[in-house]
């Protein structure tokens, strides 16, 4: 069993957060929610948290987390954790460390290890686009410091070391190695909270690629994107053309690779030109006029529906899933059932 989590919160934010977390990475077990609200005080609180906990496995030990330190629900808390070693109190709740928490649960069972993961992630999760927090170093450090490297260009074609190293990939007909799919998904939303959390962690890839014609002419898209990723995972906006000649690269023939798709025209594309794939997920698709929802993140069209049985004809398998915890559903079947032409 995971380390229970109480997450408690001045008025109605505690539901709320967890509903954030759950949107992102799927349904949580082993957790639950305590709201703080007007009449009430810090006995009221505590009682109310004491109960929540009950409902809970603490075996592996219990994490509160709570929204502002020296405020009624940490002291309430507080004093829960003061009568049970195996409690830890945590303050400054946000969407990034709940996430971060309650995914990492898996595979983190010392609660001080779990506490010590919240904090790093809260604060590494408070960023400003915009903004860059002023240097602290002194002009001397500052000038001892090596100049940071440039960022890296999306698989430059420029390259003379790329360019030889395709020139041999096409000689090869393409037979040489390839990297390895962690995961193909069709979700016009790219990259967002889902896949930079709950996905990248299922896949155990290290780089993802977004495949689309029109994001790569959308600089400020692809700009955005490339910020989404999470530590130590790269980020790339390419063509669908570009994407077959990084495939026949060799260089990255080490890699694990999610690629990302907008609709299932672009993700045929590369199968026809001899890519070879298992499985699609399908994550989200909007609906705009035109479209027929299949359930309530995707819809399509006579050409999704075309290229989704060209799919299907090549022994591909085509699920809907929104997060790895969500049961697959084929996708033809639920055309079968929600299109009518």
């Amino acid at each position: 069993m995971t380390i229970a989590v109480v997450i408690t919160t001045h008025g109605h934010a505690a539901k709320a957060l967890l509903a954030t977390a759950e949107m992102i990475i799927g349904a949580q077990e082993n957790v639950r929610c305590v709201d703080f609200v007007p009449g009430e005080n810090g006995e009221v609180l505590a009682e109310k948290i004491r109960a929540a906990a009950a409902e809970l496995d603490t075996t592996q030990g219990l994490l509160l987390l709570v929204d502002l330190w020296g405020g009624t629900p940490f002291n309430a808390s507080s004093g829960i954790a003061h009568d049970d070693a195996n409690c830890e109190v945590v303050t400054g709740i946000n969407v990034p460390m709940l996430v971060s928490v309650l995914m990492e649960r898996e595979d983190v069972n010392d609660l001080n290890e779990l506490a010590a993961l919240a904090l790093r992630e809260g604060a590494d999760g408070v960023k400003a686009l915009k903004t860059q927090k002023a240097a602290t170093a002194t002009p001397a450090a500052t000038a001892a410091a090596p100049a940071a490297a440039p960022p890296a260009a999306d698989f430059d074609d420029n390259d003379p070391e790329i360019q030889r190293l395709r020139a041999e990939a096409s000689a090869k007909a393409g037979d040489g190695p390839h990297m390895k799919f962690g995961l193909w998904r069709i979700d016009d939303r790219l990259i967002h909270g889902q896949v930079a959390t709950r996905w990248t962690k299922e896949t155990g890839v290290n780089r993802i690629i977004v495949v689309n014609d029109q994001v790569v002419q959308d600089k400020t898209r692809s700009t955005m994107l490339k910020q989404a990723v999470p530590p130590g995972v790269t980020a790339h906006v390419v063509s669908v053309d570009k994407m077959m000649r990084v495939y026949n690269n060799p260089e990255y023939a080490g890699d694990k690779v999610m690629l990302l798709f907008t609709n299932p025209t672009d993700a045929l594309e590369l199968v026809r030109r001899g890519i070879v794939v298992k499985s699609i997920n399908i994550g989200g698709m909007a609906y705009t006029e035109g479209r027929v929802m299949l359930d309530t993140s995707v819809s399509v069209d006579e050409k999704d529906i075309e290229a989704f049985k060209e799919l299907d004809s090549k022994g591909i398998e085509l699920e809907v899933r929104k997060v790895a915890s969500d049961k697959k559903v084929p996708v033809l079947a639920l055309i079968a059932e929600k299109y009518k032409p």
